[in-house]
């Protein structure tokens, strides 16, 4: 009898429903577009540009010369800009239900300014993430318009040198000197 009630608990108990999946990717942003005093929309995009700058610091055997030089130093950095909506490179317009829209029909809705959603890592957002908009929303996918990573230097710097080293071989070493205690004193 207890075999029989166990066994129809065991077979009658409710399967516990599957976990929702795990959304894939980070959150996306939320970006206030207006248009400027010429109609156009802008938004910002962070670009990478290379500065040539001269290093101050005297080095040895630098650009073939032993007697020193002043270092020639390429430096990239994150550069913060405003941009127009045309201009942002490998940029995809969506609705929040999927489907892909041009960038001129994107710029044509938003002439009176709106609110978009940007996505964080420069991929296609999750579409559970975006349950909570209506499908008309637009959703901007693009590498410029992604945030730094959490492993992002802080200013975005990153400093490439180009310099030339030259290999000075090394003086021969002085002779060791033995170690001869001094004559003691009378």
């Amino acid at each position: 009898m207890l075999t029989c009630l166990t066994l129809s608990l065991v077979l009658g108990a409710p399967v516990p429903p599957a976990g929702t999946p795990a959304t894939m990717g980070p959150l996306p942003r939320l970006l206030e577009v207006k248009p400027d005093t010429d109609g156009k929309i802008t938004v910002p995009v962070t670009r990478a540009e290379k500065q040539q700058q001269q290093g101050g610091v005297i080095v040895i055997g630098i650009n073939g010369n032993p007697n020193g030089g002043q270092a020639q130093l390429e430096i990239q950095q994150d550069v913060a800009k405003s941009v127009p909506l045309t201009e942002v490179k490998e940029l995809k317009v969506y609705t929040a239900d999927g489907k892909e829209v041009t960038v001129a029909d994107a710029t044509k809705r938003l002439a009176k300014g709106g609110t978009v959603v940007v996505s964080a890592d420069g991929k296609k957002v999750d579409p559970r993430h975006l349950k909570l908009f209506r499908d008309d929303v637009l959703v901007f996918v693009s590498p410029e318009l992604a945030a730094p990573g959490p492993n992002a230097m802080p200013g975005g710097n990153v400093v490439f040198p180009n310099l030339q080293f030259q290999v000075v071989p090394a003086l021969p070493a002085a002779p060791a000197v033995p170690a001869v205690p001094p004559p003691p004193a009378k």
